[in-house]
């Protein structure tokens, strides 16, 4: 987990940089879209870093969840005939 937390965090960091280095590379130019540009550079300061919040925790979850029992898992009488699914006898 410490991994995937290390890769998005370095993912993030890139995005933000290349968005900041973009639009002051484009100020520079002069260009007629550098406001804009630079709107969009703000919205995804805030954005970024909360995506990838959400799908870190989204992740935790999925984890969480698979390690859970799950009541409706092969393993457990499904057809009521008092047998498992590989034919043991489960009605002793």
């Amino acid at each position: 987990m410490k991994n995937i937390k290390r890769v998005s965090a370095l993912i993030c960091v890139a995005v933000l940089l290349l968005l900041y280095v973009i639009t002051f590379i484009l100020a520079l130019m002069d260009s007629p879209h550098t406001m804009a540009l630079f709107k969009g550079c703000f919205a995804c300061t805030i954005f970024v870093p909360l995506a990838a919040y959400i799908f870190l925790r989204l992740h935790n979850y999925a984890m969480w969840r698979s390690k859970r029992s799950d009541p409706y898992s092969s393993s457990q009488n499904i057809s009521g005939s008092g047998k498992q699914d590989d034919g043991q006898d489960i009605s002793r």
